[in-house]
């Protein structure tokens, strides 16, 4: 008897795992990330100085300008505690406390910022110009200790 044309022939089982469609996902997901990595890269280019710290001793004290959330300006300094001053003043006495550490040639005076977290930026921003026109090179501003998450 003649065999039919449209016979399937048995052939051997193949155990062999096949990895080329395993390769082709590879291939895709490698281009995916290759393509989406300098996505991710968000920011500015800022050259930090590299400079390094020390602590402050007792004799480099800064003195604390406070703005409160109504626009009034304390100061501390030395034995002076929470001063309200007005803007003319806080000009007056930073250029005084200026000069008179040149005159020791100890470090020149820091000044750090105490605001409200209520301020607007706009008057930070005015309270900053005038510690420029005082000659004050070194600013800081302060922060408080963020409040822990509830968790629920």
């Amino acid at each position: 008897m003649k065999q039919s044309p449209y016979r399937r022939e048995k052939k051997a089982l193949n155990a062999e795992m096949n990895v080329v469609p395993y390769i082709d996902v590879m291939l895709v997901l490698l281009v995916i990330f290759m393509v989406t990595a300098p996505m991710l890269i968000t920011g500015v280019d800022v050259d930090l100085p590299k400079e390094q710290t020390n602590t402050m001793s007792q004799s480099q004290l800064p003195v604390i300008v406070s703005l409160t959330g109504s626009g009034e300006i304390f100061i501390s300094y030395e034995s002076n505690i929470d001063l309200h001053i007005s803007e003319p003043e806080l000009i007056d006495t930073l250029s005084t406390l200026q000069s008179q550490s040149g005159d020791a040639g100890a470090q020149p005076v820091q000044v750090m910022i105490n605001a409200d977290q209520n301020n607007q930026y706009g008057a930070i921003m005015t309270l900053m110009a005038t510690l420029q026109q005082a000659g004050i090179q070194k600013v800081g501003l302060l922060t408080g200790a963020p409040l822990p998450t509830p968790t629920l």
